[in-house]
């Protein structure tokens, strides 16, 4: 029989308890389903949501107890761990490049190598001198532009996304960090119906081949649309490839994350759509392949 969160939190929610005991019981009710390191983790996350004070202060002020108050809402995002929720939809917000913003399940949850594609934009963008117009394909939380206008003074973004919500998710990061004057949300497919030309093309798609993405947990509770990928997993990039040579200028550089053994099957795609371009595969920190980036 799986521990019930319910039958020790109704229990306990009229009665003092101290953050040590908390966390103990968290702890046990979530023994089955997340490692010990994770576990305490997100439950000092938690802690911090809704206490208003910093794990440093939580870890040296164990014997302190609780608010009354805030033990309903302890109990509901412990419940929503315990049904396998992501922490940083039960947070609402996540770091990416050391920028915190808000998530929901309308939009992807950031992932650390993604990183690689913001750091190889700015490192294109800091070999060019003037005004860049770039463009974000699939911009979901806004996360990879906001990261890159944060860092490169002379880019203005484009944020594109096929999802309207995920748009209104953006457009609250966007003015989160004030940056209303230089990124600008656009609802497009890909990139129709937009007669620009652009220095830079960001695109994190979806990747994940159909068939596989079944068998995946992050399916239960992220966007199917930014996930699912399509039988072999490159029918987003592929469209994305057909219609980017006429939206890049000349000169320009096109960054595009995948799946890990996707490389070669892009390569051909890139060689197919610009013959003239130098085309690079990089590693993430994992040492799997990850981007793919075409110079022109």
């Amino acid at each position: 029989m799986k521990p019930s969160v319910y039958r020790w939190s109704k229990n306990r929610v009229k009665n003092k308890i101290s953050i040590a005991n908390w966390l103990a019981q968290a702890r046990m009710a979530l023994s089955a389903h997340l490692p010990g390191e994770t576990s305490s983790s997100s439950l000092y996350a938690i802690l911090e949501k809704h206490s208003r004070h910093p794990r440093e202060w939580l870890i040296a002020n164990q014997d302190v107890d609780l608010d009354e108050k805030i033990l309903p809402f302890l109990e509901q995002d412990l419940s929503s761990l315990f049904r396998g929720k992501p922490l940083a939809y039960i947070l609402g917000e996540w770091d990416f490049y050391g920028l915190q913003f808000e998530v929901n399940s309308d939009v992807l949850i950031p992932r650390p190598e993604t990183e690689l594609l913001v750091e190889n934009a700015l490192a294109y963008l800091a070999s060019k001198s003037g005004g860049n117009l770039a463009v974000d394909v699939g911009c979901g939380s806004g996360c990879i532009a906001i990261a890159i206008t944060r860092h490169a003074p002379s880019v203005k973004f484009l944020a594109a996304d096929i999802s309207h919500p995920a748009l209104q998710v953006t457009q609250r990061n966007i003015r989160k960090f004030d940056l209303e004057d230089r990124i600008f949300p656009v609802q497009s497919d890909l990139l129709s119906g937009i007669p620009t030309k652009f220095d830079l093309i960001c695109a994190n798609l979806p990747y994940i081949p159909h068939a596989e993405l079944q068998e995946l947990a992050v399916s239960q509770f992220e966007p199917g649309l930014a996930l699912d990928g399509g039988k072999d997993g490159l029918y987003s990039i592929r469209n994305l490839l057909m219609l980017a040579p006429a939206c890049l200028k000349a000169g320009g550089c096109m960054l595009l994350e995948m799946q890990y053994d996707q490389g070669k099957a892009l390569q051909e795609l890139a060689s197919l759509h610009f013959p003239q371009a130098r085309v690079i595969i990089k590693r993430d920190l994992a040492q799997q392949e990850r981007l793919m980036i075409i110079q022109l």
